[in-house]
């Protein structure tokens, strides 16, 4: 059985140990694998430029808004069909 717990750094402390035990209590799961991943979230990399940030966030608006471009994809699927 797998399990994922997620949690930021600031977010481990001593009770966490006793906390996956309760978890686990009364089961037969007798090992538990930590797993760092150290690597940025996708989303918090691109918001980090205050420029690209500002991109994204109107981007956002304006999809919201309806206001964006659809491709007329009728075109793709008419050839991927013939083949």
């Amino acid at each position: 059985m797998r399990h994922t717990i997620q949690l930021n750094l600031d977010e481990l402390n001593s009770g966490l140990i006793d906390q996956l035990k309760a978890l686990f209590k009364g089961t037969q799961q007798q090992r538990v694998t930590i797993v760092v991943d150290d690597e940025i979230d996708e989303t918090d990399y691109l918001l980090q430029s205050p420029a690209n940030r500002e991109r994204l966030l109107q981007s956002l608006e304006n999809a919201r808004r309806g206001n964006f471009v659809a491709p007329d994809l009728s075109a793709y699927r008419q050839s991927s069909a013939d083949a």
